[in-house]
């Protein structure tokens, strides 16, 4: 689905408010670091990405993703929550407060799924709420849910980079 950049919002076909298609193609190569545990769900990750002009990078650990992160920094990071040796707040706690990573926007995956879901009860929901503040609070720009869907993490992704353009392109 189209996205459109004014109004930051997916679109079915054109922008209702601007009238136009907003969807914004990747940079040639824009390099993506991928840390996920599972090499299933990684294995996917790449694929997507790499079929949209992405050059990937991908880690399976938190210490991994820091070091690869230090020897090539993308411009963006898909950050799994649930690593080993260091879990996904740590790595993005620590990224941010490095000056030299601090810029690169982090997208979050969690299992714990959206906190729109009119499934949940109360004490789900607090819990859910809870991991997307932690995030926030460590540095992360979004969250996907897992199961992951192609399109949705594609639209973020391009989004956070446009985004993250935009303000490079503002402040010099």
């Amino acid at each position: 689905m189209p996205y459109c950049e004014k109004c930051r919002t997916i679109v079915d076909d054109s922008c209702p408010v601007h009238k136009q298609k907003h969807l914004r193609e990747p940079e040639p190569n824009d390099p993506v670091l991928i840390a996920e545990l599972s090499g299933i769900t990684a294995a996917m990750l790449e694929g997507v990405l790499l079929r949209n002009d992405f050059e990937v990078i991908v880690a399976y650990d938190g210490e991994e993703a820091l070091a690869k992160v230090k020897a090539q920094p993308p411009d963006l990071i898909v950050l799994d929550i649930v690593m080993p040796r260091l879990n996904g707040y740590e790595v993005c706690r620590r990224l941010h407060a490095d000056p030299a990573t601090a810029v690169i926007p982090v997208i979050l995956l969690t299992v714990k799924g959206q906190v729109d879901d009119p499934e949940l009860d109360a004490s789900e929901l607090e819990v859910r709420i809870a991991e997307q503040m932690a995030g926030y609070e460590v540095g992360a720009v979004d969250f996907i849910p897992k199961p992951i869907k192609a399109l949705e993490l594609l639209e973020r992704i391009k989004s956070h980079l446009d985004i993250d353009r935009e303000a490079a392109s503002r402040s010099g």
